[in-house]
């Protein structure tokens, strides 16, 4: 794993980030989640517009917070429990458009594009997790995000990340996964959702988003506090000062969890980048983008919490690879990042939008990269100094039983031809891939089909028809 803070600076970025929530505090456009903090502990600010967090209380949070969850699925032993043995990875989220890499074009995007991006995400190995690729933006508001989880529910097995727009959004996605888990209880016990409820940089909280927070919180839901900041336009133009405010805009957000339900799951989140000061926008494709995830991948490695940082899409690379191999240099420095949970498989343009080819070559590229993240020994058998011994008055290491024993566990080539760092053999033409891939969409959706029974399916769709209703 990538590691760019030393401990001291981990050290001053957590003192400034309390020091930040207990002088400065947070902005909550909430009355009712605001009152919830003062009576936990926190105290409003001396003009009534902000709510400071004292030190003792993040402590308190910080202890409260489970250091590993479970992230629930239907597939037969297929729950995710966080932090694991490996990086987990989903695709990425809530795009409003979808666009065909080899020609450009753009489409809106519905409902039945959500059920075939989430089709795709069950059928790829390299996923463990389904997150909306794109928006139903057709349906009516008060629907939509219903019916995204119950789309994600019906066509995958897979653990769901998703979010709510409010507090009565909230409570029917407890409602409709509920069909599905079979009780309250079980679902708090193995949550079949998650939900990612970002902070509004920097340092607030918009009022629906944090209400829908709490009432998931209570819920037992595991809540990623994805911190979004972009550096230079809503955060310092220091990748220090940034990975600081995300750190507080996460504590805060612990906060908020704990003093709503003690000991509910909490993700450490980031999705931050630098901006662009040219445009005003996002970069995700900055060099510094992967700096900026590792040391905020470190800091919820500090407080021991499941994190949810590192963000992978090859996006416009994708156009030059012939081959999956071609891709693996792309990809390789963000799979190195500290965290429990990658996203953002599929996602184009700085993650405005979705495309179908891409989340496959993604999903291609990384099953290569992902053989370069494990453990390698350092021990005496692995150094063996019988071997050197041995070697260096023979002069042959083929002919040792050591190197039969470790070459193939050692070096990924001889495991995964795709998993080298430079293309052999015959050369083919750019975006080959992304053809090869197109072919791979046609042939999943094809053979895509629900996964919930009837009842299962009429049960979710009585929370839609209720939620219509109003």
């Amino acid at each position: 794993m990538l590691q760019f803070l030393s401990k001291p600076e981990i050290l001053r970025i957590h003192d400034t980030s309390l020091r930040l929530l207990e002088e400065v505090g947070v902005s909550i456009h909430s009355e009712q989640v605001a009152r919830m903090l003062i009576s936990a502990g926190a105290h409003p600010s001396k003009d009534g517009k902000r709510v400071l967090v004292p030190r003792d209380m993040v402590e308190a949070s910080l202890s409260a917070a489970p250091k590993s969850i479970i992230l629930g699925s239907r597939n037969d032993g297929g729950d995710i429990k966080i932090p694991g043995d490996r990086l987990f990875c989903a695709n990425g989220g809530e795009g409003v458009y979808i666009k065909d890499m080899l020609t450009g074009v753009t489409s809106n995007p519905t409902i039945e594009s959500v059920q075939k991006f989430v089709s795709l995400a069950d059928a790829l190995p390299a996923l463990d997790i389904t997150w909306d690729m794109v928006g139903a933006i057709e349906q009516p508001a008060k629907v939509k995000g219903l019916l995204e989880l119950k789309t994600a529910l019906e066509f995958s097995k897979k653990h769901y990340e998703g979010g709510a727009m409010d507090a009565i959004e909230a409570r029917r996605m407890v409602e409709l996964a509920t069909a599905i888990a079979g009780s309250r209880e079980e679902l708090a016990k193995r949550p079949i959702f998650s939900a990612v409820q970002c902070p509004i940089s920097p340092l607030t909280f918009d009022r629906d988003l944090v209400e829908a927070q709490v009432e998931l919180a209570r819920a037992h839901i595991p809540i990623a506090a994805m911190s979004a900041a972009v550096a230079g336009l809503t955060s310092p133009a220091t990748i220090a000062g940034t990975v600081a405010q995300v750190n507080a805009e996460n504590l805060a957000s612990l906060a908020i969890c704990q003093a709503a339900e003690k000991h509910s799951p909490f993700i450490y989140s980031s999705d931050s980048c630098p901006g662009d000061l040219r445009s005003g926008s996002i970069d995700y494709e900055a060099l510094e983008a992967v700096l900026l995830r590792t040391a905020a991948g470190q800091m919820g490695r500090h407080y021991g919490l499941p994190v949810q940082v590192a963000a992978i899409s090859l996006e416009e690379s994708s156009l030059l690879l012939s081959r999956v191999r071609e891709g693996v240099p792309y990809m390789l420095p963000h799979a190195l990042v500290p965290s429990d949970i990658s996203s953002g498989f599929g996602g184009v343009d700085q993650a405005a939008g979705a495309s179908f080819e891409l989340l496959v070559v993604d999903a291609w590229v990384w099953e290569a990269a992902r053989e370069f993240i494990r453990d390698f020994k350092a021990d005496d058998e692995a150094i063996s100094f019988e071997t050197l011994r041995a070697a260096a008055i023979d002069n042959s290491f083929l002919s040792k039983r050591h190197t039969a024993a470790h070459f193939k566990k050692e070096f990924s080539t001889t495991r995964n031809p795709e998993a080298v760092l430079s293309s052999r053999g015959q050369p083919r033409a750019r975006g080959d891939l992304l053809f090869k891939a197109k072919d791979a969409v046609a042939k999943i959706l094809k053979e895509a089909k629900p996964v919930v029974t009837k009842r299962e399916s009429a049960d979710m769709q009585k929370v839609i028809d209720k939620a219509k209703k109003g």
